[in-house]
This record gives C-alpha cells, sequence and structure tokens, in this order.
C-alpha cells in the first residue's frame, strides 16, 4: 500500500483547464523569450553586423554577425548535459527558474552593449558572451520544459500539450518580428541604427520577471521513483542518437524558413526589408496556428508516426519547386504564400515529434536526454543553418543552396523518426 501523497494547493498532475494553462503558458514561456530573440537579432542581423562586426564587404560582415548568431548554440550541449541531469536531480521547477533568468541576463547584455565604435573589439566579445550564456541556458531549458508539459494530466493531451512548445516558436516569431516591422515602419534608418535595434531586446527582458514568477508557483512535482537501471543503457544510447537526427532537418528548416528568410528576402530576391518581415510573420502565424492542432490529431489518432512521417515526406517534395518559383517571381504575394505552404507541412511532421521523442525516455532520465539530445541537434544542424545557406549561397552563386541543403538535413531525420518507438496512447513509464 502506496503513502498518500503530501497535500498541496495545485499538483504537477492537475488536469483541470485553469492548472493546465498555467502550467503549459509557465512551461514554454522561457523558449518563447529564446525565440523571440532569436526573432529579432535575425530582422536586425545586418544592422548588428555594421554595429559591431564592421568590414568593407558587407557580406562579410553579415557572416560574423551571423556567426556570433551560431556561437550561442556552442554552449548548448554543455547546457543540456548540465541542466538536464539538474532537472532530473532537483526537479523541473528549479531547472525552469534559473534558464529564464541566464536568458534574461543575456537579452540585457546584448540590448546595453556599445558598439564597436565606442569600446572597439571588446564589443562583438559582448555580444558573443551573451550568445553563449543564452546557449548554456537555453540547452536546459528544453527539456525541462518538455518533460513538465508531457508529464502534466492525462496521456490523452500530451501530444496537444507538447505541441506548444514547437507552437510558442511560432508566438514568438511572430511577436519578434511584429515589433521589427512596428520599429522599421516608424523610426527612420537612422533611429534604427542608433537605438530603435535595441528596443526589442530590452523588451525581451521584461519577460524574465513573469516567467519567474509563473515558474515559482508552479508547485513541485513528486520526485521521480527511485529506480535500479542505469541511467546510460544501450536502448536509451541508440534512442538519444535516433532522438538527435530526428531533430535535425526539423531545426535546419526552422532556423532557415522562419529566421533566414527575411535576410534572404531582402539579399536575394530584392524585397524591401520592411515587406521582408511580412514573410517570417505569415511563417510564424503557421507555426503557432497548426501546431496544437496537428498534436492533438496525434493525440485523437493516439498514434504520432504517421503525421510526422508524411508532413516531413511532403517538405521534402515542395522544398525545391517552392525556391524555385520565389527566385523566379520574387513578389512578395507568391514568396509568403510559398512559405506558408512549407510551414503546413513542417508543422505536421514536427508537433507530433514534439510528444514522441521524450516519451521513448522512462521518466527518471526524460529531461536530460532530451536536453541533451536537442541541444546537440540544435547547436550542429540549427543554429549553424543560417551560417552555412548563406556560405553555400556564396561559394557556389545559387540561390537555391538553402533548398538543397534543407531537403538533404530532412531525408535524415525522416529515417530516424521512422526508428523511434510509436507511443501514441501509451502510459509514460
Amino acid at each position: 500500500m502506496s503513502a498518500k501523497p503530501i497535500a498541496k494547493p495545485v499538483s504537477m498532475t492537475a488536469s483541470t483547464p485553469a492548472s493546465q494553462a498555467r502550467i503549459v503558458v509557465a512551461a514554454v514561456i522561457g523558449n518563447l523569450l529564446e525565440f523571440f530573440d532569436f526573432t529579432v537579432y535575425s530582422f536586425f542581423a545586418l544592422t548588428i553586423a555594421k554595429l559591431f562586426f564592421p568590414s568593407h564587404d558587407p557580406v562579410v560582415s553579415t557572416l560574423l554577425a551571423l556567426s556570433a548568431f551560431a556561437i550561442g548554440f556552442v554552449a548548448r550541449p554543455v547546457g543540456g548535459f548540465i541542466l538536464g541531469h539538474y532537472a532530473d536531480r532537483r526537479g523541473r521547477r528549479a531547472a525552469l527558474t534559473l534558464t529564464i533568468m541566464l536568458m534574461a541576463l543575456g537579452s540585457a547584455l546584448i540590448g546595453l552593449a556599445p558598439t564597436y565604435a565606442t569600446i572597439g573589439v571588446a564589443a562583438p566579445v559582448l555580444i558573443v558572451f551573451a550568445r553563449l550564456l543564452q546557449g548554456f541556458a537555453q540547452g536546459g531549458e528544453f527539456g525541462a520544459a518538455t518533460a513538465t508539459l508531457l508529464e502534466t494530466g492525462s496521456a490523452k493531451g500530451r501530444g496537444f500539450r507538447a505541441s506548444w512548445q514547437l507552437a510558442s516558436q511560432g508566438a514568438a516569431a511572430l511577436l519578434g518580428s511584429g515589433m521589427a516591422a512596428l520599429l522599421n515602419y516608424h523610426l527612420t534608418s537612422g533611429q534604427l541604427l542608433d537605438w530603435g535595434w535595441r528596443v526589442p531586446f530590452l523588451a525581451g527582458v521584461l519577460i524574465m520577471p513573469v516567467g519567474v514568477y509563473l515558474r515559482r508557483h508552479i508547485v513541485e512535482e513528486a520526485p521521480a521513483a527511485k529506480t535500479e537501471r542505469p541511467a546510460i543503457e544501450p536502448v536509451l544510447v541508440r534512442k538519444w542518437f535516433l532522438t538527435v537526427f530526428a531533430i535535425m532537418g526539423m531545426t535546419v528548416a526552422t532556423y532557415v524558413l522562419m529566421y533566414y528568410i527575411p535576410t534572404y528576402s531582402i539579399q536575394y530576391l530584392k524585397l524591401s526589408p520592411k515587406l521582408s518581415m511580412l514573410v517570417s510573420i505569415g511563417a510564424a502565424a503557421v507555426s503557432l496556428t497548426l501546431c496544437p492542432v496537428w498534436g492533438a490529431l496525434s493525440d485523437r489518432m493516439q498514434r504520432r508516426k504517421p503525421l510526422t512521417i508524411i508532413g516531413r515526406v511532403m517538405l521534402i517534395a515542395l522544398l525545391y519547386p517552392a525556391f524555385w518559383l520565389m527566385n523566379q517571381f520574387p513578389v512578395l504575394p507568391v514568396v509568403v504564400s510559398l512559405i506558408v505552404l512549407l510551414m503546413i507541412f513542417y508543422t505536421m511532421g514536427s508537433a507530433p515529434a514534439y510528444a514522441m521523442m521524450p516519451e521513448n525516455f522512462p521518466k527518471h532520465v526524460r529531461a536530460g536526454y532530451l536536453a541533451s539530445a536537442y541541444a546537440v541537434a540544435v547547436s550542429v544542424f540549427g543554429g549553424t543553418a543560417q551560417l552555412v545557406v548563406a556560405w553555400l549561397i556564396r561559394v557556389t552563386g545559387n540561390t537555391m543552396a538553402p533548398a538543397w541543403y534543407m531537403i538533404g538535413c530532412v531525408i535524415v531525420s525522416l529515417i530516424a523518426v521512422t526508428m523511434l518507438e510509436e507511443t501514441g496512447g501509451r502510459e509514460l513509464t
């Protein structure tokens, strides 16, 4: 006969709509802060390049700015292993509170950093340090937050709840691109270069107190049951590698279709900066609205794989034609329509997998394995995606390079996801 649990105001397994919603918001708010920062960094990459990475060649300057963006991902695996293990040992709430505070500090450093003209080489060093700090925090954020979403409530809604991790990326991109668009419409080029670009980073810091409050008021879940099973088992290591490659293609698609596309639209499709932001807004809106739909549908089907596989196959089939049409008809309605089409199948192939991947790991190691796998995949493939495709275009002179790169990565991801266990409708272990 098991001992009675200690009474608490709100349980992590509470199933009322209000408690479920509160935990979902608290779990995804850190992810929202991260991707809000990434969105505005992508939109203002050319401005940051001028101010912090000056060069006689504007393409080289842009590459340096994107390198600083990518270098934050170097710290992700470290954060994934350390903070993911911390979440399994000390609890989800402790890890989630720590990660959002570190990410907000990184945002503040970027928003307040003096430029190269003011302090010389120390300026880009400060930007790089801020990105490393954010990367370390986000390395542990994903695993703890997704485990929280998965372990809250019944099995019937796990796909829907987990899908909000991906939907929050769309919300952040929508918020970030909307703010960037407003600044571009209402400020002059000189004002944007002088101080306007700092506004979104400093505004992002304001999310931190809200996130800390919400996360501290998630009552700590019961500790995981003690087990004699070792944390490192061959079957778990195999699933870890499969998870890395399952994430690979989709994280590349995320950073190209949502975050690199404004720069691509300006440099190669010759859209104005104001119009290019509308492309990203369209992509973000699809992610926000459709991810919960696909997650809920996978719950109803009690299967994750069919939607995941169909979505990825369709994305592979459509990438080349879409980029070819964008280059042939570089006008806003065509570009937005094609990006929206790609995002429909991107979300179908990704949202159900956000539940399936962590469901493949037992609770006592779930946050650690998921955080480290996600961190490695995003660091090696996602965080470098913008830099890689920009470099490929420069080296080959072919503006179709982003499509080819995404196709290759998504094919690998498709193979990996077919090798993971189907987990829809199963009880968590």
